[in-house]
């Protein structure tokens, strides 16, 4: 356990501080800059790890450092640029009673409950792996996207690679074609190797719920504390967003669902969004802030695209039921506001808009489909509102939840906050669209639903943000109003008054923290549900670091069936697998003989040269493969495509030597003949 506190502790300040500090200079005030740390760090991170690789920088620790500076320089020059009088007029400072500054001493609710959130997560998501688990911290997840996850992490820490436009040359052992990932999550991430210690599944299973650990609550409270302004001044409004902070860490979906299903980078992007978002329409009064909120959007964007389309509809909304109504310097002059935030935002993300482009026709988004038969559209509605769809269906109803959600959605009609509203509402269509059609509606909320991947889970975590929100916003108002009438029924004033908030708070943050405890068991089987080695398990590790002790392990290749996830030799130990990933782009034809010819290494001159020419001296075995089509006979003419390694685990090959065996993982060396010719 205590290397996962460190971790966390490690990725809180590398991912709040660098861009804590250039909020800063940006001109944000301290609280606010803090909010925006993550998603402006991960902007650094996008910019430098592209322009690195395209000056043939190599992205470790060091170079994280100058990209900072070099940053900090350009955020001074921003802010000695908008201190001159030319653009006084241009970008004026807001009225001091337009939006009173926060307080540091009224901060104090807001860090507690968003520091309770973080506690929780991270507790829960990484105790159960120490207690329960195989191999502790050094698990593997059985669910496919881990491994690419963590073979990214060791990639860019051993080669310096960190560009999201050079992904294939891991993709694909052999060909290095072309693929973008939005990988800023797993080029921050690589830094901290040489700080936490960790091995590379150490830190992917710990690096993960750390850093949703820190953007959930974030993310919640940022959300929170808009909704609130619609109604109390910023003191109380950050007793809302604390309470709101807190609260996202009961939420199953918030983000225990997203941590089991390996789903992070997308959900780490999302939970960012209201953040990049809020911060967008405060540019309007303040419009020194456009470039801080062009940095954030483009750090949301470029951790991973679907967060840009929920802090698009959220900016959207509140334009439709607010922005146009009272605008703060007129319609078309706030407009251009906006409009400039958005042309700094897509210079920010051409990386993000060049490779989603080159790779569209390999990554066809927009109608996934994970709809269930037989399920009602009344049901699919409860399901996507309240924290029910596949894999919480047999969590669901919690009723606690449903019913603060309830309250937490009366609250906010309360505070005439008519867009926090919409967009609660969107997202549940959006989300029972993704589960039952909805009629007429199944198309656009499909379109919108397609970045992320019309997939139940991943949209439940959106709900689950808006109503996390909604939550805290009532519990903050339900603090304040206890608070007022215990001061107002006392007969002394001065001492009673002041206390009796902090402590009406100090209470409710306890509340919060106890019920963590209570959902602890439920929330920790659900972050740790796919850890028990059905593929890849104590036999497959035992195997990968047999591989790693012998002699000549740094400089071969190993044959693997990427179907069975044998890659993970590759983030366990370094050993370089053909194949590192379930799945790979554009395959070279040797690659697709040597896979299908296995069988025949030491009878085919043929597979013999691909085997010499690749420098192959090992095959490994580890059945079962991942998906039950990829097992059984091969019958191509039926559509079935079988397991190429199932001749082999028959009947051998004359030139292959089983030279390992533990459990259902065969190691074979590659015979002399065979691999000399």
């Amino acid at each position: 356990m205590v290397l996962g506190a460190w971790v966390t502790v490690v990725t809180a300040l590398m991912l709040v501080v660098p861009g804590a500090l250039i909020g800063r200079r940006m001109l944000l005030p301290w609280p606010v800059a803090i909010a925006a740390g993550p998603p402006i760090t991960f902007a650094i991170v996008s910019v430098f790890t592209v322009l690195y690789s395209a000056i043939g920088f190599e992205w470790n620790i060091i170079t994280a450092l100058l990209a900072l500076v070099v940053t900090l320089l350009f955020s001074w020059a921003y802010a000695a640029i908008l201190a001159r009088r030319r653009f006084a007029g241009l970008v004026p400072a807001p009225a001091p009673d337009d939006d009173p500054p926060l307080r540091w001493r009224s901060t104090a609710p807001m860090v507690a409950g968003i520091g309770i959130g973080t506690v929780i997560i991270a507790i829960t998501c990484i105790r159960p792996l120490i207690k329960n688990t195989f191999a502790g911290l050094g698990n593997i997840s059985q669910v496919w996207d881990s491994l690419w996850h963590a073979s990214s992490l060791r990639w860019i820490d051993e080669t310096g690679i960190g560009s999201a436009l050079r992904m294939g040359e891991l993709m694909n052992y052999d060909t290095h074609g072309f693929n973008y990932y939005p990988n800023t999550w797993h080029a921050l991430g690589a830094i901290l190797f040489p700080v936490t210690g960790a091995d590379p599944v150490e830190l992917y299973n710990t690096y993960s719920p750390a850093v949703l650990a820190i953007t959930v609550p974030f993310g919640v409270a940022s959300l929170a504390y808009w909704f609130a302004r619609h109604r109390f001044g910023t003191s109380r409004s950050a007793i809302s967003a604390g309470a709101a902070g807190a609260v996202s860490a009961l939420f199953p979906s918030l983000p225990y669902v997203e941590v089991q299903l390996t789903s992070v980078p997308n959900a780490v992007g999302v939970s960012m969004a209201p953040i990049a978002a809020v911060l967008v329409i405060s540019c309007v009064r303040d419009r020194r802030r456009v470039l801080a909120a062009a940095a954030a959007m483009s750090g949301v964007t470029a951790t991973h695209p679907s967060g840009l389309i929920l802090a698009g509809v959220i900016i959207g909304l509140w334009l439709l039921f607010e922005g146009l109504w009272r605008p703060a310097y007129g319609r078309m002059r706030d407009l251009g506001t906006l409009a400039v935030a958005g042309l700094i935002t897509v210079v920010g993300i051409a990386p993000v808009v060049y490779g989603t482009i080159k790779v569209a026709d390999t990554n066809e988004l927009p109608f996934f489909d994970f709809r269930e038969e037989g399920v009602g559209v009344l049901t699919g509605l409860g399901q996507a509102a309240f924290n029910g769809t596949i894999p919480l269906e047999d969590h669901y109803p919690i009723w606690g939840l449903i019913l603060l959600t309830l309250l937490g959605l009366g609250v906010l009609a309360w505070m005439r906050c008519w867009a926090g509203l919409a967009a609660w509402i969107v997202f549940v269509l959006v989300t029972a669209n993704s589960v039952v059609a909805l009629g007429v509606l199944s198309y656009p909320l499909g379109a919108i639903g397609g970045y992320f991947y019309n997939s139940p889970h991943r949209l439940t975590f959106v709900v689950a943000m808006f109503s996390a929100a909604a939550v805290g916003c009532a519990l903050g108002a339900m603090a304040v109003t206890v608070a007022d009438r215990i001061a107002g029924r006392s007969q002394t004033t001065t001492r009673v008054h002041r206390w009796a908030l902090p402590a009406t708070v100090a209470v409710l943050m306890v509340l919060i923290a106890g019920a963590g405890v209570l959902r602890y068991p439920a929330d920790a089987q659900i972050a740790s549900k796919e850890r028990g080695g059905k593929f890849i398990g104590p036999d497959d590790l035992a195997a990968y670091q047999w591989l790693a002790d012998q002699p000549d392990a740094d400089d071969v290749l190993v044959l693997n069936n990427l179907d069975q996830g044998t890659g993970w030799l590759y983030p366990a130990t370094g050993v370089t697998p053909m194949f590192p990933f379930y799945r790979a782009n554009d395959f070279s034809q040797r690659q697709r003989d040597l896979f299908w010819g296995v069988s025949q290494i030491g009878a085919d001159p043929y597979i013999d040269g691909i085997v010499r020419d690749m420098n192959v001296h090992y095959v490994i075995d580890s059945p079962p493969s991942y998906w039950e089509f990829q097992n059984g006979v091969p019958d191509p003419e039926n559509g079935i495509q079988g397991d190429p390694f199932l001749a082999l685990r028959q009947n051998g090959a004359p030139g292959l030597t089983p030279v390992f065996q533990q459990g259902n993982v065969t190691i074979y060396r590659v015979d002399e003949p065979a691999a000399a010719g």
